[in-house]
């Protein structure tokens, strides 16, 4: 983070100008970890040997109505509260004389300066309530102060691999510590989504009477008292979790009931049950009770089960349980007779839930269900499917936290549009955290260009993967370049052909000499060997071909995805021998997200990814050509970029699409589900995008970066770039994407679009390259075929 100028707010959070703040008393105040490990074993002593009783109140006070329940909670979270806790009776709770602990320890304390550094920065410090608005995992957060405003970018390592965009948090900020620039300090409470706005409306409310109260105060005094209510929030959504009032389509509570009866005359019940028109016989001695809701729309309303000598309603309401007495009743009359009505507290029973999870270390240790039978690919495409109707319609529909209007209404209203964004970012969130859990995953980003919420794509890609290694690792971009100039100069060197081999890596001095030289550099992971090792060989053949790069426009990344790959081995030709192609579009994006989320043991998995490097090399093998294809993702954070590679094997008459059957199968059901595996997706637009540097008629747009960003040293790419804009109308592209998330569209679009297809070029042709016949549609106008599908929604 650059630091602030002179009249700009001190990011410590205390409400003054920088100048008049940390950049004259941090000046010579710097402290090491080893500084705060002594602070806080000297602080602990303190309290040992002087202030027990007084640390035995503010026990009292920090844990309020839970006080009872302290040694409920496992031992991480319990350690989690117990740090925040020290720390606010070190530096905020005012002992009898009027100091705090951290001031006593100052003063009467034997400390080194180091020690005196740590000790006035928890002295100026508060626990305030943040957003998470940027994250580079394993290096840092952006935090947006949210009750006073402004932000700060806090070194963070490990929360900034666990920690979402725009999650909420308390903590405290010191502008300098151990790492020599801003951290967090003093322990981190993650404020549920569910309970930020009852939060921050609490913290004004109580900011407001502060301030009438406290004439004079500054935020920091006021936020001193916080940390109780902020703890406060946090350990009850744990001991005592709230839950949104459950409603069905009726609009009544949700309160699981059962209608229990004695039957009388078991054959006049069957033949009353049999011969109602809302009932249906859904198995031996079952029935299902559908009817209409008060809107008209007819829907499952409970179920009925013949018992030896009795009879079973099961409803989700109280109401629709007085209902279906009724209907019972008047129906079977003599023939049964009411014994009992239960009912079930289902929020209490979420709550208990929500409480046991999380009591017992975040699983649930009761839950023994089997694994689902039903192949992930399957369940993947049916979720998938599921959510784009629904997220599809959402956008039109009213939505209650918009005052009713629906979100693209909402997204033109200055007033409304941040509950929009705020609302995108919570879909953005349960993405993320699902790709985490390894879940079926589907990626709302969509919905930014689609309100008019989009920001403006850079003119240059982010780093690409070559240079992210060169700056990781000093020496390994001067290493590759030498290794690839001593190939030029070999026998038998070809353009048009050589490469770098796996055994010519493992033989070659120089290179080896490297990666022992850097054996474990840099390595976050931990692993034994250099963090350069992956990444070498294709440093090395992109160098030894000039490091061509290709960045592939956003529409036509995602056209080349539906382009048919109806092409033989011989027909694959690469533009250079090694070169990379670029990706910066969420199309392609989040299907390498999704394919991360399933690898094990995965850094980047669960992380959202900024860009997608390509590396596409060609080899010889036993009068064979190989297509080694690598794909470096990167989420620009700490770790490098993840690697998933494939060998693509070209015999001459031999389908290509047949090597995507091999490495992501589909599953052999009737019928046949969507095609959602990531990774047969991200093959096929990689190979179209190699079928399309070649092909007839295309047209290389070359880019470099301007000279205001080689000065302002933020150059992400060094080489000359060509970028594959392709002929096509964006509009065309959004009505494709839109079509595909309305209800039924994928049928439309199976009937009425052709998807894109390679032309081989007739014998006459002077250009005999393929030439690439992109999607198109050869249907009614889409504008009333959108319409038409949407209206015909269940």
């Amino acid at each position: 983070m650059s630091k602030p100028g002179a009249n700009e707010q001190c990011p410590c959070g205390s409400d003054k100008k920088y100048k008049k703040c940390c950049r004259d008393l941090t000046a010579g105040m710097t402290y090491t970890q080893d500084d705060r490990f002594s602070v806080y074993s000297k602080l602990d002593e303190l309290v040992e040997e002087r202030f027990g009783d007084d640390a035995d109140d503010a026990h009292v006070e920090f844990w309020e109505r839970f006080v009872d329940e302290t040694e409920e909670l496992p031992e991480q979270l319990a350690q989690a509260s117990e740090f925040v806790e020290d720390v606010w009776f070190a530096a905020d709770v005012p002992l009898a004389d009027g100091r705090t602990l951290v001031e006593v320890l100052l003063v009467e304390g034997d400390t080194t300066s180091g020690e005196k550094a740590f000790l006035k920065a928890l002295q100026r410090s508060s626990m305030r309530l943040y957003e998470v608005v940027g994250v580079v995992p394993g290096v840092s957060l952006t935090l947006r102060e949210v009750l006073e405003g402004g932000q700060v970018q806090v070194n963070e390592r490990s929360a900034s691999r666990t920690l979402n965009r725009f999650d909420w948090l308390a903590t405290r900020v010191v502008p300098r510590g151990a790492s020599g620039g801003p951290e967090m300090e003093g322990g981190v409470l993650h404020i549920p989504r569910l309970l930020t706005d009852a939060t921050l409306a609490t913290l004004q409310r109580d900011r407001a009477a502060f301030s009438k109260k406290e004439l004079g105060a500054d935020a920091t005094a006021f936020f001193k008292t916080q940390p109780p209510f902020l703890h406060g929030v946090w350990i009850g959504s744990i001991l005592d979790p709230v839950v949104p009032g459950l409603k069905n389509t009726d609009g009544d509570d949700m309160v699981p009931t059962k209608v229990r009866f004695d039957v009388v005359d078991g054959e006049a019940l069957t033949r009353a049950l049999c011969e109602h028109v809302e009932l249906s016989a859904s198995d031996e001695g079952e029935w299902s009770w559908a009817g209409r809701n008060p809107e008209g729309t007819v829907l499952s309303l409970g179920h009925i089960s013949r018992l030896e000598d009795g009879l079973i309603l099961e409803t989700n309401s109280a109401e629709r349980a007085s209902r279906g007495r009724a209907l019972l009743e008047a129906a079977a009359g003599a023939a049964i007779r009411h014994r009992a009505t239960s009912h079930e507290n289902l929020t209490l029973a979420v709550k208990e839930r929500i409480r046991e999870q999380f009591l017992s270390g975040g699983t649930d240790e009761s839950d023994e269900r089997a694994p689902s039978a039903i192949p992930f690919e399957i369940q993947e495409a049916v979720v998938l499917e599921h959510m784009a109707k629904h997220y599809r319609a959402w956008v039109d529909e009213p939505v209650p936290a918009l005052d009713g209007k629906t979100p693209r209404q909402a997204a033109a209203q200055s007033k409304l549009r941040p509950r929009v964004v705020e609302l995108i970012h919570g879909l953005e969130g349960i993405y993320q955290q699902a790709l985490r859990e390894r879940q079926p995953a589907y990626d709302p980003s969509w919905m930014w260009s689609e309100l008019g919420l989009a920001e403006p794509a850079p003119l240059l890609p982010s780093p690409l993967a070559h240079e992210r290694v060169a700056r990781k690792v000093p020496g390994s971009a001067e290493v590759s370049r030498a290794a690839a100039e001593r190939l030029r100069k070999t026998a038998g060197f070809s353009d048009a052909t050589t490469s770098l081999s796996v055994a010519e890596l493992d033989v070659d001095l120089e290179l080896q000499r490297f990666l022992r030289e850097h054996k474990g550099a840099a390595n976050d992971a931990g692993s034994e060997g250099s963090i350069a090792s992956p990444y070498l060989r294709l440093m090395v053949n992109f160098d030894l071909h000039r490091r061509k790069v290709f960045w592939v426009d956003d529409a036509l990344g995602y056209m080349l995805g539906h382009t048919e790959l109806d092409v033989v081995g011989r027909e694959l030709r690469v533009p250079f021998a090694s070169f990379a192609l670029v990706f910066t579009d969420r199309h392609v994006l989040s299907l390498a997200e999704r394919a991360l989320s399933r690898q094990e043991s995965c850094a980047s998995a669960g992380h959202i990814l900024k860009i997608a490097t390509v590396y596409v090399t060609e080899a010889r093998r036993a009068d064979r050509r190989v297509l080694d294809i690598a794909f470096a993702l990167d989420a620009l954070g700490a770790d490098l970029p993840a690697l998933m590679r494939h060998e693509l094997v070209l015999d001459d008459d031999a389908p290509v699409q047949r090597y995507l059957d091999e490495v992501a199968p589909l599953p052999v059901v009737e019928p046949a589900p969507l095609d959602s595996n990531p990774v047969r997706a991200l093959l096929r637009t990689v190979i179209n995008a190699i079928l399309y540097t070649t092909s007839a008629g295309v047209e290389h747009a070359t880019r470099k970066p301007s000279a205001d960003t080689v000065r302002q040293k933020s150059v992400f790419s060094s080489d000359e770039v060509y970028f594959l804009p392709g002929a096509i109308d964006i509009t065309h592209v959004r009505h494709l994407q839109e079509l595909e998330r309305v209800p039924s569209g994928r049928e439309v679009l199976k009937r009425f679009m052709v998807r894109g297809h390679w032309r081989r070029a007739t014998k006459g042709w002077a250009d005999q390259n393929l030439r690439w016949i992109q999607p198109y549609w050869k249907g009614p106008d889409f504008a009333a075929v959108i319409e038409r599908t949407y209206r015909l929604k269940e």
